[in-house]
């Protein structure tokens, strides 16, 4: 593969999928793909022509795609079935998919990849608060969420990196304390609760006769380092800097990557476009540099825009030519 050339390809997915099955099978990664919800909408490039002082400039829409299927949701499935199985041998033996959806279809779509890739290389269904601003319905709850499910090639060979969210109000409140070194949590050095039992030895420690979690050597070097606290009672405990925590955990609920919005920068005009950071999340959990990622709808290009960014080799396609014309643009403005 050291004559590897990103591609941007016209044309549908499985198309273009048959077509490079050569240079593709067992070498992807990651694929992500966003493909239709089944919504039931017709979606449109929106670009504005520059004005002037006497004109704000003029709005022009390009179809991007229909989401319409006159043969409804037996059509659509059978649509994203024989493509998911197309996809499933390009992936490497630590690969994984990807698949973005909504409420309209992830339920059908999940109960198709449990026969593609089995039921136990399953992952995760990933949840993305994808608004703040649901829309009122006459009927149930507004909807505020997009649904990503998450399968390995095989699971037993595939791995996350750890990832991290910034901290927030919630998660640096008990970093209560503050010394010269900035602000801390008290974290237990001594078994409580169901951890003490009967049984657990007790040693003395400085002053102190406890059921200590840690060897006395571990405790010496906490003390030398200046990590233990001691309360006004001579209790102990060990310091946690905010400092030296990367970050949050990351669950499957994602709530803290905001959409695209009309005034960003990121914004092209297309509808469906996703955030940046959604994709730098999924690239960065999943892959390494010089791997490869693909996404077989491109739409805006979010995908392989930020995999060019974060030194991965990518393809992308779509049937759609404002989607190619979108996605060279913005790979040419990086």
């Amino acid at each position: 593969m050291s004559d590897w050339k990103n591609l941007i390809l016209h044309g549908d997915c499985l198309d273009v999928i048959r077509d490079h099955q050569g240079i593709l099978n067992g070498q992807v990664r990651l694929i992500y793909i966003d493909p239709p919800f089944l919504s039931g909408t017709d979606y449109t490039l929106k670009t504005r022509s520059r004005g002037d002082s006497q004109t704000a400039g003029i709005l022009h829409e390009e179809l991007t795609y229909s989401d319409r299927w006159k043969g409804g949701l037996e059509e659509y499935l059978d649509f994203m079935r024989i493509r998911l199985e197309a996809m499933r041998p390009l992936l490497r033996k630590d690969g994984s998919l990807w698949v973005h959806l909504d409420w309209h279809v992830s339920h059908y779509v999940k109960i198709i990849l449990d026969k593609i890739f089995g039921y136990s290389n399953f992952v995760n269904e990933i949840v993305w608060k994808r608004t703040n601003s649901p829309k009122a319905q006459s009927k149930g709850f507004g909807s505020q969420h997009d649904v990503i499910l998450l399968y390995a090639a095989d699971a037993t060979k595939f791995k996350t990196h750890p990832t991290y969210r910034e901290h927030d109000e919630r998660s640096r409140k008990p970093y209560s304390y503050k010394d010269e070194k900035g602000r801390f949590r008290l974290i237990e050095i001594e078994a409580q609760g169901i951890q003490r039992t009967e049984d657990r030895k007790q040693f003395e420690w400085r002053g102190r006769t406890a059921p200590y979690l840690y060897r006395k050597e571990t405790l010496d070097e906490w003390w030398s380092a200046g990590l233990i606290y001691t309360s006004k009672n001579g209790r102990y405990t060990k310091k946690q800097y905010l400092a030296d925590v990367q970050g949050v955990p990351v669950s499957d609920l994602w709530i803290d990557i905001y959409p695209v919005q009309g005034a960003s920068k990121e914004n092209t005009g297309f509808l469906t476009q996703k955030p940046e950071a959604l994709l730098e999340r999924i690239i960065a959990s999943s892959t390494d540099p010089e791997d490869i990622v693909a996404d077989f709808f491109a739409g805006s290009g979010t995908t392989v825009v930020v995999a060019d960014r974060m030194n991965r080799r990518w393809v992308t396609s779509d049937l759609s030519e404002a989607a190619i014309k979108v996605t060279k643009q913005r790979l040419s403005n990086r």
